[in-house]
């Protein structure tokens, strides 16, 4: 019951995006940085695809996770023209500089449906990390939309 509620949610927001890097044999990760150097060319990519709604006068959303949230640089927070959900069980309150808190991605999509919410947004990236990219993958593959992943 719970599946088919969630691929319902999913279908009336568009979440059909996902963002996810994932060297073969590695992890996504290492010690809240990336396992490489900066790739400028690729930051870009990323910023072009989250940023750019396909409805005029929307926003896109970015969901990610307390320690993703926390692995940008204090200076790029939030990332810009784009609405910042931070998902974590343990913070009372948005941290500084996002626009919303929530305790699961159930929650986050709850809260986008609300009125307030539900007629600005586009597009739905998830950005991290690892339990939030597993959760999504799933609901994804169960409601036929896209997954994004690149390798490097």
């Amino acid at each position: 019951m719970a599946g088919e509620e969630e691929s319902c949610r999913m279908r009336s927001l568009l979440l059909n995006s996902i963002v996810a890097v994932c060297p073969p044999g590695q992890g996504i990760g290492k010690a809240g940085t990336l396992p490489w150097p900066l790739l400028r060319n690729e930051f870009k990519h990323f910023q072009r695809m989250t940023m750019t709604p396909t409805t005029e006068g929307k926003q896109n959303v970015v969901i990610m996770g307390r320690k993703t949230w926390f692995s940008i640089p204090e200076k790029n927070r939030p990332l810009k023209e784009r609405i910042n959900i931070v998902l974590s069980k343990e913070l009372m309150e948005p941290p500084k500089g996002a626009h919303h808190l929530a305790k699961s991605l159930d929650e986050a999509l709850d809260l986008l449906n609300t009125p307030e919410l539900k007629e600005k947004i586009d597009l739905i990236w998830i950005i991290g990390g690892s339990s939030l990219y597993k959760i999504s993958r799933h609901i994804i593959r169960n409601t036929g939309r896209k997954w994004h992943s690149v390798q490097v």
